[in-house]
């Protein structure tokens, strides 16, 4: 039996089922209530949204207080480049790649002049770099100085851009002093490109009868910058041990590295031990050569 509901404003619903062999009950709730027209939004105070669509794919159903609404994922959507970390502004998925850490995870060291070259996804470094050592004095028949410390800059470096290269110098070691009163040489110069270099100590200074050790050569444009340490003084000290003339040979000047190296009489003194370490002083009877300095070194983080 067909029956029909009818509104005030003269519109009206039937409802109309076919003939069955039971009676067809249709219960409606004590209360007023509205019947919804189709494709009209429902609001929040129907129990709906107020929404007819869901707007645009990965939007999010999020509440104003007073309304809900079909919005972006909020929260974070972009980061700096170089941090390892991307967020997908349409899905808000995170993406961590290796490079994401506390600090740097590979090193590339170089001991003689050459290029480094950026690596992939590498925008940031860290530089150690190192100047040569000083040689030692030599000489006859006296006791020479040691040779200084090369220099050292440390720095980190931002805004690389990978497959760039840098041009790497490697400061030589400072020739040894020979002994015929001869001179150290000074540690040659260490630099990453023009970003910041360290000079090498300087070569002792040698006399007829002693000689003062050599100052340390310094670093530049670095966050930190250390200079290297001095060789000590050389000479002999007369009558000191039973009326006998003792010398006293000076060390070579350490770098950042360590390894000044010692004097010694009687053979060929030492050479730098470390990277940019000075050489010792020689001296003494039928001439003693000074000791080399050792060569720098430029060590690349990333």
């Amino acid at each position: 039996m067909p029956v029909s509901i009818k509104g005030s404003g003269g519109g009206s619903v039937t409802l109309d089922a076919a003939a069955a062999a039971t009676d067809t009950t249709l219960t409606l709730p004590n209360t007023s209530g509205t019947i919804l027209q189709s494709g009209t939004a429902v609001t929040a105070a129907q129990g709906g949204t107020g929404l007819t669509s869901p707007g645009t794919a990965g939007n999010v159903l999020t509440s104003t207080g007073s309304a809900w609404a079909s919005s972006a994922p909020g929260g974070v959507t972009s980061l700096t480049a170089g941090t390892g970390i991307s967020v997908s502004a349409s899905t808000g998925a995170i993406t961590v790649s290796s490079t994401a850490s506390g600090g740097f995870s590979n090193m590339q060291v170089f001991t003689s002049t050459g290029t480094f070259t950026i690596p992939a996804g590498i925008t940031k470094v860290k530089v150690t770099v190192v100047g040569g050592g000083g040689g030692g004095g030599g000489g006859i028949g006296s006791a020479f100085g040691g040779g200084g410390g090369g220099g050292t800059a440390i720095k980190t470096i931002t805004g690389l851009t990978p497959a760039g290269t840098v041009s790497i110098t490697v400061g030589g070691a400072g020739a040894a002093g020979n002994g015929a009163n001869y001179t150290g040489g000074t540690g040659g110069t260490s630099s990453f490109g023009a970003y910041c270099s360290a000079t090498g100590g300087s070569g002792s200074i040698a006399g007829s009868y002693s000689s003062e050790g050599a100052v340390g050569g310094t670093g530049s444009s670095g966050d930190l910058n250390i200079g290297g340490g001095g060789g000590t003084t050389g000479g002999i000290i007369q009558g000191c041990l039973f009326g006998s003339p003792v010398s006293l040979l000076g060390a070579g000047g350490s770098s950042f590295m360590g390894g000044g190296a010692p004097g010694r009489t009687g053979s060929g003194a030492t050479a730098g031990k470390s990277y940019g370490g000075g050489g010792g002083g020689g001296g003494g009877g039928g001439g003693v050569n000074g000791g080399a300095g050792a060569s720098g070194v430029v060590i690349v983080e990333y």
